[in-house]
């Protein structure tokens, strides 16, 4: 997050990075440089899941928004084609050729494709009994299809580790399962790729380097091998997808001993556990549906400058922004470390007239059992200087003699946390099992609403209800 005076600062370096002046001699002489043309831009997307014929349509949409917005190469993190049929690379390809004819766009700039295999491309589910004259006709996982598929519609050689050039600058790629080889790679080819200068490189795979994007519990993390492997390089900015956690969420671009960015996708957001409209997990009865999670289809574009790389977040529904860019600077030091925005964050807060309403009612539970249910209902909290809602946590409390005691605690996410701020909803609702409220006579509710760090706002109560 910048304020105004990063703000004219970064333009003002920006500007004379470009264009080979000392900033300070500058800045005696002339008023500060209007922002340069990037070094280098690129659009990025993960987790595309083409399935049946059709739904590339938003596929084709963020490429033509790179290509209108100067991207000199697209980036995706793997999990092209949902269940590993050849058909579904093919279509993409076709989206490709179709918007970058050539490879180019319609101004002649080369446009490189920067894309990998994720898992889904090699998981073919429910197909491992088909014939093999089936399999070799549909299956990229089968015999050598991946990599032979891979050269006719893409029309470039099949590496499981890739390195290109952009514009002077280097991106490396990691198909499924080659992370593992990463570390091996870059120090045997580290001088010859100039990754040791102290310029800006580019990676991509599709897990996400573990204990970086999210922290240490993110899903499907690698275990911490590409981790372990870019920590040699500073200069490097790994890109990773797979998890399909909300670009929202200001804990997708995390930095340390290099920089690591979350993708999102391009398909569906994954919308967590532990929240009671969350993802599934094990030992949690739940008592509410996961969030429509399909009106959330993320990217980015990425543009390189002297000084600082931005990451500019974008919605492919509503084609609007998901916030303010990212601003990476390049000059060594770490404002996008977890620890340095979380002290930063200010919560959001509830209106002061804002009222909790209670009701209780026969309902089913997300496993479709008929359940008696309280639904604690609520106006969205207002956004912060800073800081969006994220979720709420919203707690019981009995009454015993002088004491509010809390009997169950639970999380809910806000329905409109990985959509554009435009989207933003005006309400929010939990529902609790009367069951899980052990038995007590009478309760009120306590809400209280969090931004993407953990940073908690002020309560407000409801008033005693008779369980």
């Amino acid at each position: 997050m910048q304020n105004r005076r990063n703000f004219i600062r970064n333009a003002f370096f920006a500007g004379a990075a470009c264009a080979g002046a000392r900033p300070a001699a500058a800045a005696a002489q002339t008023p500060p440089a209007a922002p340069c043309a990037p070094c280098v831009s690129f659009g990025v997307l993960s987790d595309v899941h083409l399935n049946r014929k059709g739904d590339e349509d938003t596929l084709l949409k963020a490429f033509e928004y790179f290509r209108d917005n100067g991207a000199d190469g697209v980036l995706i993190a793997g999990d092209i084609a949902d269940t590993g049929l050849i058909e579904q690379m093919e279509r993409t390809a076709d989206c490709w050729w179709r918007t970058f004819p050539g490879g180019k766009a319609p101004d002649g700039r080369h446009v490189e494709q920067l894309f990998i295999y994720g898992n889904h491309e090699f998981h073919n589910w429910r197909r491992s009994s088909a014939a093999p004259a089936f399999l070799r006709a549909n299956v990229l996982n089968f015999e050598n299809n991946y990599a032979k598929v891979w050269e006719r519609i893409f029309k470039e050689p099949f590496k499981p580790i890739w390195a290109k050039n952009v514009k002077g600058y280097t991106f490396i790629g990691a198909h499924w399962g080659n992370e593992r080889h990463l570390d091996k790679f870059l120090q045997e080819n580290a001088d010859k790729l100039g990754l040791r200068n102290g310029k800006p490189f580019f990676y991509t795979q599709h897990p996400h380097p573990g204990n970086t994007v999210q922290g240490p519990w993110a899903w499907g993390n690698d275990g911490g091998v590409a981790t372990r492997a870019l920590d040699k390089f500073p200069n490097a900015v790994a890109f990773s997808g797979h998890s399909h956690y909300s670009i929202t969420d200001d804990r997708c671009i995390w930095q340390g001993k290099f920089t690591s960015v979350g993708t999102g996708s391009l398909r569906y957001i994954f919308s967590q556990y532990w929240r009671d409209n969350g993802e599934n997990h094990n030992g949690i009865a739940k008592q509410m549906r996961i969030l429509p999670e399909g009106r959330g289809r993320q990217g980015m574009l990425v543009r390189v400058y002297g000084d600082k790389i931005t990451f500019s977040r974008r919605e492919f529904v509503y084609g609007e922004s998901l916030g303010d860019d990212w601003v990476l600077p390049l000059d060594g030091t770490k404002p996008l470390a977890f620890e340095a925005r979380s002290a930063k964050r200010i919560a959001p807060s509830f209106a002061p007239d804002a009222k909790v309403t209670v009701s209780r009612a026969m309902g089913k539970n997300r496993a479709g059992a008929a359940t008696d249910q309280i639904t604690v209902s609520f106006p969205a909290a207002r956004p912060s200087a800073t800081s969006r809602v994220h979720d709420y946590e919203v707690t019981a409390l009995a009454y015993h003699e002088d004491v509010d005691y809390p009997v169950a605690s639970k999380r809910v996410l806000s329905e409109s946390y990985f959509l554009p701020a435009s989207k933003e909803t005006d309400k929010g609702h939990i529902v609790f099992a009367v069951s899980e409220l052990k038995g007590v006579k009478s309760v009120r509710f306590a809400v209280r609403p969090l931004e993407c760090f953990g940073h908690k706002g002020p309560e407000i109560y409801s008033e005693m209800f008779n369980v």
